[in-house]
């Protein structure tokens, strides 16, 4: 695995110690996290520009930009603790791709990107809803939601994988 998935998952079980920013406690978890954000890039299109809504401790966002640096990130975070942590580690990381935005989301200016990640933050009705205008007209919506969700793109154990176009719906 790439070494900066290393050194991500060794600061974020550092500041978990004291920030508590996760529930995962270990190694393995955490790499299962990380396998679990990397996965759709075997299915999605390539993009030049993503957002991540609800960015948290930077799963899937830090992950997707490890592996895709020539594409810019905007990570959209509100909680202090939490964009301090991902400041700190896409520093760390030498992530000159992303942008840390420490704002709800519903508080942004519009700008347009190729691609809008969420990860178990709202239901995908209403993050399509909330994020449809920022989506460029070929663009993509692709969220990490739970096993139940009747409309995944692909379902892999606990997790479905939605992926739509803006125009399946505008459809």
């Amino acid at each position: 695995m790439n070494k900066k998935f290393d050194l991500f998952c060794d600061e974020l079980l550092r500041w978990n110690k004291i920030h508590n920013l996760t529930g995962y406690k270990t190694k393995d978890l955490i790499y299962k996290n990380i396998e679990d954000s990397i996965y759709p890039l075997k299915f999605i299109k390539k993009f030049k520009s993503a957002i991540d809504i609800g960015s948290g401790n930077g799963f899937p966002a830090i992950l997707l930009a490890i592996e895709n640096i020539e594409s810019k990130f905007y990570l959209v975070e509100p909680n202090n603790k939490k964009a301090s942590f991902l400041n700190h580690v896409t520093i760390l990381l030498d992530l000159t791709n992303v942008k840390i935005l420490k704002y709800r989301f519903e508080d942004l200016s519009n700008f347009k990107v190729d691609l809008i990640t969420s990860r178990a933050l709202f239901s995908s009705d209403k993050l399509i809803e909330m994020s449809k205008d920022f989506l460029s007209d070929d663009g993509y919506f692709l969220f990490y939601k739970g096993s139940n969700e009747s409309d995944a793109y692909i379902k892999i154990g606990n997790r479905s994988y939605i992926y739509k176009s803006k125009g399946e719906i505008n459809g």
